[in-house]
């Protein structure tokens, strides 16, 4: 399972982020599998271990939002046709 699968997973157990990164902070003190593959995720993305969890999902809402603010609906995109030259 990929880590961001599992950032995923806390944070829809617990719908806030600040006690998603909890359980998720909880859950690594015991297996040492999730904490290293965490550590190598935060080390490819450029992230310390302390920000790593929470700069996801800011990271995650900021795309997200921008491209929502491009085409709000998606029915708006589907149907239009790109001039290609």
């Amino acid at each position: 399972m990929e880590i961001t699968e599992v950032f995923e997973i806390h944070f829809q157990n617990y719908g806030e982020i600040e006690l998603a990164e909890e359980s998720f902070r909880e859950s690594m003190k015991d297996n040492a599998p999730l904490k290293s593959q965490y550590r190598d995720w935060c080390d490819d993305m450029g992230y310390t271990d302390r920000k790593g969890f929470r700069s996801y999902f800011i990271n995650k809402n900021d795309s997200e939002s921008i491209w929502d603010s491009i085409f709000p609906n998606k029915e708006e995109y589907e149907e239009y046709e790109f001039d290609t030259m």
